[in-house]
């Protein structure tokens, strides 16, 4: 079940609403609970083979946080320890056995038999989230919860497929306010129309553009014009698909009355690859920064340890998103990205002046080729498949554009490229209503758009939601759903 299905929107999302008011009135606690019954329900409605895994998970990394809590603190690190080594074991076995498998045949000839593994939908997010929790909760910055709320935090529905990765200050406060258990007028409106944009972004806009990208880069041979309007189309369709989820997460999660944080502020207007990372998925960027790279040493150590920790962290990074070694390569490429950038800034030194208007365009051209050419490993299932866009992004393939691609086709990209540059995002919108996060950053756009409660708002909003639903029959699966 996915939030864009006829079964969400209109038996699992008001049965659930409904069910949780009412709950509230009387009691929080009883509200909690309907609400863990039905994230575990979401979930199942996936695979029901996968709850035994999310329960195992939950449990078991309770337990864990129990003993780091009890524990002399000689003895936390060693509870830590044990606790990530069994989160990695249990996301290694699911996710990565079998890519180790086919490493090995690949390298060795071996012939080893992959086994017969099925993959928890959203383990890598329920995974992280957990982690960071054991992490805090070793350091004294976990406030203490019990099972049933602990639970409910790392199974809770809006996240659990594709994110944003959640971090327990973001949302155990929230759940132990009472106040958010009432209803809200605010809350209701706020969260439809977030849901009402992330289905348009999904359904009007990525979803349209799957054929433009099939029609660009599939075949054995890309050329010049179609790889390239190819590569384009997959860097919107993927934006929009992913952000797109994110904000009916969000939407979804207002509704309930608890706000969790936005994963996406214009990442194409960044105007280098550490802004683009402040920009794009930020939940998870914000994990690699506060549990990987720090922790490893940052920028503490000299320039070599620096690039060091970049490298890894994006690495590692690339290989969470997949069990392929293009993930890697992806991974990797924004780690050497990372490491020139800040090699230049290094070299320049400090005190020159604020950049004029020209080399921020011009910044921003160069920081989406460089993602646009990362892309292409990301989307590719093979090093040689990936290769081949990349010889028709040079025209070795030919120049040709794809009969499939049409006038329809390139006003699709077009439409994206548009939203994406110009236009201002989903938080920009939205944020000031009552939003505990921090603001977006500042990006341009043609217009300044603010949402408010007024008629001509319901109207827009409701004529949107309308034409969302009436495609709800042409809904292609999320892309992160897979990670």
């Amino acid at each position: 079940m996915v939030f864009s299905s006829f079964n969400f929107l209109f038996l699992f999302l008001p049965v659930t609403l409904i069910g949780f008011f009412l709950l509230g009135r009387r009691d929080e606690h009883w509200a909690a609970s309907w609400l863990l019954l039905a994230s575990l329900a979401f979930y199942v409605s996936w695979n029901p083979a996968y709850l035994p895994i999310l329960a195992i998970s939950i449990v078991g990394n309770y337990l864990a946080y129990q003993r780091i809590q009890q524990v002399a603190e000689a003895h936390k690190r060693l509870w830590l320890i044990l606790a990530v080594t069994g989160n990695l074991l249990l996301l290694g076995y699911f996710k990565y056995a079998n890519f180790f498998i086919r490493s090995v045949n690949d390298l060795t000839g071996a012939g080893l038999h992959p086994l017969d593994v099925l993959l928890p939908i959203g383990i890598s997010f329920f995974s992280f989230t957990q982690i960071a929790f054991l992490v805090d909760a070793r350091h004294g910055r976990a406030a203490d919860v019990g099972l049933w709320r602990y639970a409910l935090f790392a199974s809770y529905f809006p996240y659990i497929v594709a994110g944003p990765v959640l971090n327990h200050k973001d949302l155990l406060p929230q759940f132990a306010d009472r106040r958010n258990y009432a209803f809200s007028a605010e809350n209701l409106t706020v969260g439809l129309s977030l849901f009402t944009f992330g289905l348009a972004k999904k359904l009007l806009i990525a979803d349209n553009l799957v054929p433009v990208v099939d029609a660009g880069l599939s075949g054995d041979d890309p050329q010049l014009l179609a790889a390239w309007i190819g590569i384009l189309a997959y860097s919107f369709q993927l934006y929009f698909d992913f952000s797109g989820y994110s904000d009916m997460a969000i939407g979804v999660s207002r509704m309930l009355g608890f706000q969790i944080p936005f994963n996406f502020d214009s990442p194409y207007k960044s105007t280098n690859v550490s802004e683009f990372w402040t920009r794009w998925h930020i939940s998870l960027s914000r994990f690699l920064r506060n549990y990987l790279y720090i922790p490893l040493g940052g920028n503490r150590h000299g320039q070599f340890n620096r690039y060091r920790n970049l490298m890894l962290t994006m690495l590692l990074g690339g290989l969470w998103h997949g069990s392929n070694w293009t993930f890697v390569i992806w991974g990797g490429l924004h780690g050497l990205y990372l490491c020139v950038q800040h090699g230049w800034q290094t070299w320049r030194g400090e005190g020159r002046p604020a950049p004029t208007r020209g080399v921020r365009f011009f910044s921003q051209v160069l920081t989406f080729l460089a993602v646009l050419l990362a892309w292409v490993f990301f989307r590719s299932p093979d090093l040689g498949s990936a290769l081949e866009v990349l010889r028709g992004l040079v025209g070795l393939n030919g120049l040709a554009v794809n009969p499939a691609i049409g006038p329809s086709e390139l006003a699709m990209v077009a439409l994206g490229a548009f939203i994406a540059f110009l236009m201002p995002n989903t938080n920009q919108i939205v944020l000031y209503v009552g939003n505990r996060f921090p603001d977006a950053q500042a990006a341009f756009s043609l217009i300044r758009v603010q949402w408010r409660p007024t008629l001509g708002w319901a109207l827009a909003m409701g004529t949107l939601l309308v034409i969302g639903l009436l495609n709800l029959d042409k809904t292609a699966e999320f892309i992160y759903a897979q990670f």
